[in-house]
């Protein structure tokens, strides 16, 4: 199951009045959800349980929506034009979530 709709992200990266990009942005989404739910180094059930035990918590949804929206707008890797990282506050929505390693 998604965690966050692709209707939420098309708002979140102001794309929500075209459909062109509809399957890179799903692309995207997908592609950040499982980063975040694996830089947790938790399952998206374990998140669920942490929060009101049914539903991911807002921090993760927002942190996938910033990953996915940084890469929407930062298609490239490397480019000749100003580089923009990824922004701290991505780690800072998911390290209240991340289960330490044994």
């Amino acid at each position: 199951m998604a965690v966050v709709s692709l209707a939420l992200f098309k708002k979140h990266v102001r794309a929500d009045d075209f459909a062109d990009d509809d399957e890179y942005l799903q692309h995207l989404l997908d592609t950040a959800e499982s980063a975040v739910i694996t830089a947790t180094n938790r399952t998206q059930e374990e998140l669920a349980q942490m929060d009101n035990g049914h539903d991911v918590p807002t921090p993760i949804k927002h942190a996938i929506m910033m990953l996915g929206a940084h890469w929407y707008n930062q298609r490239e890797s490397v480019s000749s034009v100003q580089m923009h990282a990824v922004p701290d506050s991505l780690q800072a929505l998911i390290k209240p979530y991340r289960k330490l390693t044994e």
